[in-house]
């Protein structure tokens, strides 16, 4: 990446998270090398530092589109812990149009998640039969909210939970993964994976789960 890019960007950076806190991260990444490309971090969020290589939802972006690879605003991400993220990546190109690098923004919404939710079932405490219902007419395809994606499947268990994933004991991660388990969640592609980033847990982890619930 240019220097004088790159310097730019610190700016930028440091600007943000002086705005937003320490609920806010931003990180700067230079293409040349994606085995280390995180060049500059401003925040601690994700627990990263500079010299870690490309995240996985970058390379699979880059592997996709190449020099074309688009912005990308307003995205789910997950941590190691489980916290929950609102992302937005800005990338970065040279004069020649080629990719640099990019900018990516992460600011930390479990709190929020988690106060939505009480706040939610303070104010319409829908009895369980009710929920069941909304779960039902969702998976027959009335609405999307529920079943059109694993990921909203998983995101829907856990907010009906009222516990974001950082505050779940082993026996709470057991009832969430029995209930997905019963919906067939794990019967698709990425879903074991998906389920480590959420609770912050190894696969292996989650597989030892599945054969808990299932035993």
């Amino acid at each position: 990446m240019d220097p004088k890019n790159l310097e730019f960007l610190k700016n930028i950076a440091k600007g943000i998270v002086s705005v937003f806190g320490d609920r806010c991260e931003v990180v700067i990444h230079d293409f040349s090398d994606l085995k280390k490309s995180l060049v500059y971090i401003e925040g601690d969020i994700t627990k990263r530092h500079a010299g870690c290589p490309i995240p996985d939802t970058l390379y699979r972006l880059l592997k996709e589109f190449g020099d074309d690879a688009p912005d990308k605003f307003g995205y789910k991400g997950t941590t190691k812990d489980g916290k929950i993220l609102k992302c937005s990546t800005t990338m970065v190109r040279g004069d020649d149009g080629k990719l640099e690098g990019c900018l990516c923004i992460n600011f930390n919404v479990t709190d929020f998640a988690f106060l939505a939710t009480a706040f939610n079932d303070f104010t319409f405490s829908a009895s369980k039969s009710s929920r069941d219902n909304d779960k039902e007419t969702n998976q027959n395809g009335i609405t999307s909210t529920f079943a059109e994606t694993m990921e909203s499947a998983v995101d829907f268990e856990i907010s009906e939970y009222g516990k974001v994933p950082g505050m779940m004991d082993k026996s709470d991660k057991l009832v969430i993964m029995e209930r997905l388990d019963k919906d067939g969640v794990f019967m698709i592609k990425g879903s074991v994976d998906y389920m480590a980033r959420v609770f912050g847990a190894s696969r292996y982890t989650i597989y030892n789960y599945l054969k808990q619930i299932r035993t």
